[in-house]
């Protein structure tokens, strides 16, 4: 039972805030179209969670657009109508009469709209262009287990794959690594929202399958792994058939000069009803190298983790975006208490990174990133 409360909390959150839009619509539209008009604002928002089933990429490609511009709109919406249901409170409560709030909402609550609508349309025109690019971030790190040489390893996350995602930013990704040249290549899971047969057809595979480094490339699953496990090819499935990456999925992996444990993700694990493995059973048994931890959500450790004898040296996430554009750069902060950069979670050194790929075309006040750590 209490297994699935996440997921409640979740459906019952966003099933809220659509609501709250909803009836926040009222006095946008004129009476006859009031209803009508803000059920087809949640369905063009709901489009963006049914496109990967659409086989066609042009009209996935459409709904994708229709979907994120809509997303990102009824963010900024209910962000600033808190703020006007506050103004109007107070109102209130100073002794206006409800139908003087009535007549000012029917009065300002379109052109509040129109505001929201021209803000979405410029957060669109600077971060569609933003989306498209990343950047390089370089972390000089010292580790408690002094490695037995300087340790180059990079790390990218959330590439999210999709109808949108331009062939070329992968290759400007290849074309870093090789520039960078680092000693192993992390990925920290949300691999796609198409599907594994698109990936193919898009030619992403013969290009990701070329990411490779000395010391191994390895990935976890992200939460958006869940989304193809029913699929005949699931997305989890083609990334293991390139044959250069190792997927770790609760398990650990030791060369000579570092220890990498994988996990598998809380949401992934959920879908295919299997618990975490405890992390005290993949501690490593080499202790004379630094023992690494990728696992894609920072939550940290898990409660049966508690009282462990030795803990990672360092560990790695995505999953945040860093909030990728507004206002959910600024409400992310209440829900993950490591959002993005360098922090310690449970005692551990822990950077969550901002990811490198879409989920929507649109970035604001954040960056895409690939990271290039150096441990000495």
């Amino acid at each position: 039972m209490f297994s699935y409360f996440p997921y409640v909390f979740v459906i019952v959150f966003f099933l809220s805030i659509l609501g709250y839009a909803w009836w926040r619509f009222r006095f946008v539209f004129k009476r006859k179209y009031r209803y009508p008009g803000a059920l087809l604002f949640v369905l063009c928002f709901a489009v963006n969670f049914f496109q990967r089933a659409i086989s066609n990429d042009v009209v996935a490609g459409i709904f994708q657009a229709i979907g994120s511009f809509s997303t990102v709109f009824l963010a900024n919406w209910v962000f600033f109508c808190i703020f006007w249901d506050l103004y109007l409170g107070i109102r209130r409560i100073l002794g206006k009469k409800a139908i003087a709030n009535k007549r000012l909402r029917m009065r300002r609550e379109p052109a509040l709209a129109s505001a929201v609508a021209l803000l979405t349309v410029a957060f669109f025109l600077v971060g569609a262009p933003s989306q498209s690019r990343f950047k390089v971030t370089t972390a000089n790190e010292t580790l408690s287990t002094t490695p037995k040489k300087t340790l180059r390893i990079a790390l990218f996350s959330d590439i999210h794959f999709d109808n949108l995602f331009q062939k070329n930013k992968l290759e400007r990704l290849l074309d870093s690594l090789r520039v960078l040249q680092p000693n192993a290549v992390f990925f920290a899971g949300d691999l796609a929202d198409i599907s594994a047969y698109k990936l193919q057809k898009k030619g992403f595979d013969s290009l990701f399958k070329q990411i490779s480094a000395p010391l191994g490339f390895f990935a976890v699953v992200g939460n958006h792994e869940g989304f193809s496990i029913s699929e005949e090819h699931s997305t989890v499935e083609w990334l293991k058939s390139l044959g250069n990456v190792v997927v770790l999925m609760d398990s650990t992996v030791c060369n000579e000069y570092f220890c990498l444990t994988g996990r598998i993700d809380h949401s992934y694990a959920k879908k295919i009803q299997r618990n975490r493995t405890p992390l005290n059973e993949l501690i490593p048994e080499n202790n004379s190298v630094p023992w690494f931890l990728l696992d894609h959500q920072p939550r940290g450790l898990d409660k049966q983790d508690a009282g462990l004898s030795r803990l990672p040296n360092f560990a790695m996430s995505g999953h945040t975006h860093a909030g990728q554009f507004f206002p959910a750069t600024i409400a992310i902060r209440f829900l993950w208490s490591l959002v993005y950069g360098f922090g310690n979670l449970n005692g551990i050194p822990w950077f969550v990174t901002s990811g490198i790929g879409q989920w929507m075309p649109i970035r604001t006040f954040t960056y895409n990133e690939l990271v290039l750590f150096v441990f000495e």
